[in-house]
């Protein structure tokens, strides 16, 4: 529950302590994720769209795209979607699955995304009120990164790899079918689309683009807030599942 002002509460959302759905290192953790929620989509759903901010909204597109590859003929998981500041999809497959490059590779620029990505200062943060033993151990996850090999597709994409599975983001190939077919909004700040793509933008080109519609407001990775947005917004919202 949040006293006072709702958009008074939001300006501070991103300063925060923040948490995530799975270990972004850990491919088993991912996977697993992506089962329990399936499962309560299975014995809950079917539910008409989702939505789903940042991190959420990757997860959300990950199931999408997971679903529609996997079987392209089975209805979509979603009639539509809402992304707020939607960060891009991490893509967890079997290294045995795709064809890789022999000899050495450099992946050094796919390291420091991750590092960048996954231990930026708002995943850093200590957590007021969480015992010690609960905090997210920084040293693990650098651990867990450095376990990892990097290595790359014959197309020329680099992943990061266990062995057994690879981690990497989801990329469309603009002569393919879109990997998000389904009616789309997409809430984001447009500040760090030449900087960081990956908060917003990379998301929509992920999508059917006849199917996108985008809403831009000026609070970065914040929740937008202000009544005329917020209407704004619902609206969208309104008229997306109408017609989806």
């Amino acid at each position: 529950m949040t006293l006072g002002n709702w958009s008074l509460h939001t300006s501070d959302f991103s300063k925060l302590p923040l948490y995530t759905y799975y270990n972004p290192f850990d491919p088993l953790s991912i996977l697993q994720t992506h089962d329990e929620l399936l499962q309560i989509l299975r014995t809950e759903g079917p539910f008409d769209g989702v939505f789903a901010y940042s991190g959420g909204a990757a997860l959300a597109a990950e199931l999408l795209i997971d679903a529609a590859q996997s079987d392209s003929t089975i209805e979509p998981l979603f009639r539509f979607a809402i992304f707020v500041n939607g960060a891009s999809p991490i893509r967890v497959f079997n290294v045995e699955d795709v064809e890789t490059r022999f000899g050495d590779v450099d992946v050094s620029q796919t390291f420091q995304q991750a590092r960048e990505m996954f231990l930026r200062p708002s995943a850093l943060r200590h957590k007021p009120g969480v015992s010690k033993q609960d905090q997210v151990d920084h040293e693990r996850l650098l651990k867990l990164l450095s376990r990892l090999e990097g290595r790359m597709m014959v197309d020329g994409t680099p992943f990061l790899s266990d062995g057994m599975y690879g981690l990497c983001r989801w990329e469309r190939n603009k002569l393919q079918p879109a990997l998000i077919e389904i009616p789309t909004l997409h809430v984001r700040s447009t500040a760090e689309d030449k900087v960081d793509p990956h908060h917003g933008k990379h998301m929509v080109e992920l999508c059917e683009e006849h199917q996108v519609d985008e809403i831009h407001h000026e609070f970065g990775h914040d929740f937008p807030r202000g009544r005329l947005l917020t209407r704004q917004i619902a609206d969208a919202i309104r008229e997306l599942a109408e017609w989806s």
